[in-house]
């Protein structure tokens, strides 16, 4: 069974997070572990740290967005083009 670019790259991003997230746990848990207690204010610090830095990322990101896209062309409304009248010869 062969595997895909994008489900190697799915298992390596699995992995990773699994990584992170266990060791995340023993960081949060680390007093309880007999680890040092800074590892529990980094556990916390950290996250917060990241999340609102990618808030303000991506605040950032949609601010350049529209500052460098250019204006919509105005939409005009179409004008109903109706058709010239014939004129009739009296008989």
């Amino acid at each position: 069974m062969t595997m895909s670019k994008d489900q190697a790259y799915g298992g390596i991003i699995f992995i990773v997070a699994l990584v992170v997230a266990i060791t995340y746990v023993i960081a949060f848990f680390a007093p309880y572990l007999n680890l040092p207690t800074w590892w529990r204010e980094w556990a916390v610090y950290l996250p917060v740290f990241i999340f609102v830095l990618a808030a303000l990322v991506i605040c950032m990101w949609i601010g350049w967005t529209m500052l460098t896209t250019p204006p919509p062309t105005p939409i005009e409304p179409e004008i109903p083009q109706t058709e010239p009248e014939k004129e009739t010869k009296p008989a």
